[in-house]
């Protein structure tokens, strides 16, 4: 989670040279903000972060946050909700396998949550957030976890996987995929591509059919 002096300043251009169109110039403002807030929660610790914290990060005022945001709850949730919304959004093949629609699923996930906005979501939880916006969240997050458990089925019913227990085996792999913010560093000589794959095979091991289908398989017979 370090940053260099490099992200500082092309944060602070980011914020600085948004283009001039009104309302443009107020959405890339904002997701600007949303993540410097992610990274400066997922760093110091969304009760130990101020506005002032956030502001400063920006080299702005701390008034001017208020033309973006009511409250740093408002700023953490969402943030947490775009991070949803990487996954929820994400097209799905509804031709492929069920082992195919996994990887698929899981690469964009190890994306997401390596990214400063799905860091946040994954070290910062919900507790933080007010308990009605919790609640929005854990909905969020249970979404997640039953379109895997689909692909599960759907892997199951067309033989590309073994047998499981969807609801188990989802939990594990958020499990073992959830930890990766704690120690993945983007300078650490392994970039997002390779960590996906390593995380995929690694997850995937444990589901795979002595005979795995393929979509094209699949679609011959």
């Amino acid at each position: 989670m370090s940053e260099t002096n490099a992200g500082r300043r092309e944060r602070k251009r980011a914020w600085q040279g948004a283009i001039q169109d009104g309302d443009d110039q107020f959405a890339m403002k904002r997701q600007v903000l949303l993540r410097t807030a992610a990274r400066t929660f997922s760093q110091r610790g969304f009760h130990q972060t101020t506005l002032s914290d956030i502001a400063d990060e920006l080299h702005i005022a701390k008034p001017t946050l208020y033309h973006y945001f009511k409250s740093k709850d408002e700023i953490l949730l969402e943030v947490q909700q775009v991070a949803i919304g990487q996954m929820l959004d994400a097209a799905i093949d509804s031709e492929a396998t069920g082992r195919e629609q996994i990887r698929a699923f899981f690469h964009r996930y190890v994306e997401m949550i390596v990214d400063d906005f799905g860091t946040c979501l994954i070290m910062t939880g919900v507790l933080p957030l007010l308990p009605k916006n919790r609640s929005l969240v854990r909905q969020g997050s249970k979404s997640i976890e039953m379109l895997l458990r689909e692909m599960l089925l759907r892997g199951i019913a067309d033989k590309s996987i073994e047998p499981c227990d969807p609801k188990i085996v989802a939990k594990f792999m958020f499990g073992a995929l959830n930890w990766l913010p704690y120690w993945y560093r983007a300078d650490g000589g392994l970039d997002v591509e390779n960590l996906a794959e390593r995380a995929i095979e690694f997850v995937m091991r444990g589901l795979t059919a002595s005979e795995p289908g393929t979509t094209a398989q699949r679609r011959a017979t």
